[in-house]
C-alpha cells in the first residue's frame, strides 16, 4: 500500500481530522493533506512523529510491513529502563490497532464487562 494511503487511512481509523492531527503532530495541515494525497512524500522527522503518535514501525507507515512492528510504547517505558510486551501482549495490540473505531468501542465495552466479574 502506498504511504500517502497509510497515513491516511491511520488518521482516520482514529477519528481525528487533519486540523486535530497537525496539532497533535505540530506538522501543518496543509502538509498532511498534501502526504496523504500523495503530493509530498514524508520527511523523516515526519515520519517519526506519525510513529510516535501512532505508536507503529516507520516500515510499516512506508508500506513495508503489514503489521505494527514490535515497538514500544509510551505506557512500557519506566525511569529503570523499557519494558517489552509478551509476544501475547503484542499480538493482542496489532489486532486492536487493526481494528476500526467501531469494532474497538465493542471489544473494550465488552473488556469492561469481564473485568467487572
Amino acid at each position: 500500500m502506498e504511504i500517502s494511503k497509510i497515513l491516511k487511512n491511520l488518521r482516520i481509523d482514529n477519528n481525528l481530522t487533519q486540523n486535530e492531527l497537525s496539532e497533535r503532530l505540530k506538522i501543518g495541515q496543509a502538509t498532511i493533506a498534501c502526504y496523504e494525497n500523495g503530493q509530498r512524500e514524508p520527511h523523516i522527522a515526519s515520519l517519526i512523529a506519525y510513529a510516535d503518535y501512532f505508536e507503529c514501525s516507520i516500515d510499516y507507515l512506508a508500506g513495508r510491513t503489514d503489521d505494527f512492528g514490535n515497538v514500544i510504547v509510551g505506557a512500557e517505558r519506566t525511569k529503570q529502563g523499557v519494558n517489552t510486551l509478551s509476544n501475547d501482549e503484542q499480538a493482542l495490540l496489532n489486532k486492536y490497532r487493526k481494528m476500526n473505531s467501531s469494532d474497538k468501542a465493542k471489544l473494550l465495552g465488552y473488556i469492561d464487562g469481564l473485568s467487572e466479574k
